[in-house]
Formats: C-alpha cells, structure tokens, sequence
C-alpha cells in the first residue's frame, strides 16, 4: 500500500511537471513573464480572457477535480489555483487575474483554504500550493 501510494503521489509531481512546462509554451505565459514579471503591470480584460481559455486548456484536469471536489470556489480562485500550480508567485498570480495587492491575494488564498477544508479536500490545497518550486 505505501508502494502505491509513492507511485500515485510521483505519478501527480509528473503531471504538475508536464502542466507547468506546457503553460510556459502559451502566449499568455510570455505576456505573463515581459507584462507581469518584468513590467510589473497587470493583464487587461482581454488578456485575462484569453489566459482564462489557455489556463482551461492546460489545466483541464485540475479544473475538473476542483469543480468535482470543492464546488464553492469561484472561476477566479480557481483560475487563481491554476496560476499557482504553475508556479507563479503570489503577486504575479494576483496581476493576472486583477488583484494587485498583497493582501488581496492572501486573504484570496486564505478563502480557498477555508473552502476547501469546509469541502473535505484539503489535501487539494496542498496539491495545488504546496508544488510551487
């Protein structure tokens, strides 16, 4: 069982792996990195939107066992996880989907957490944010 349960746990680290590498093939990821990271300015409407279709796309999976497991979180805070998983740190996320302060974003990562502990999958949380490299 133990055996099964390492395998399961490296099969996820793999796929995280693969997701992120992925993401950093996408248009919105190289906005992400010269706009976000470099310039410091957030994603405008369009961008958004565009990065919410691309984020849908590579982290199709994820999406669905967060909808699955903890209905009560919005499309930001789960496109919010996405970003995360993807490694991108806090204030860079926050850009992206228009939350710019620091305290923002925390008080954001702290409702996901309420939420997801209240639906019984915690163990999403520290999938989701406990991969950030």
């Amino acid at each position: 069982m133990m055996f099964m349960d390492r395998n399961y746990y490296e099969q996820i680290d793999d796929v995280a792996h693969l997701e992120r590498f992925v993401f950093t093939l996408t248009d919105s990821y190289r906005l992400i990195e010269q706009k976000c990271k470099v310039n410091g300015k957030w994603l405008n409407l369009e961008e958004r939107e565009q990065l919410s279709i691309e984020i849908q796309d590579v982290f199709r999976r994820l999406i669905r066992t967060i909808k699955k497991s903890c209905p009560a979180l919005t499309n930001d805070d789960i496109l919010f996880c996405c970003l995360k998983r993807a490694g991108l740190d806090n204030l860079v996320a926050g850009r992206c989907i228009g939350s710019g302060s620091l305290q923002a974003i925390n008080q954001r990562k702290y409702r996901i957490k309420k939420k997801m502990n209240e639906s019984k999958c915690d163990y999403l949380f520290e999938l989701i944010f406990g991969y950030v490299e």
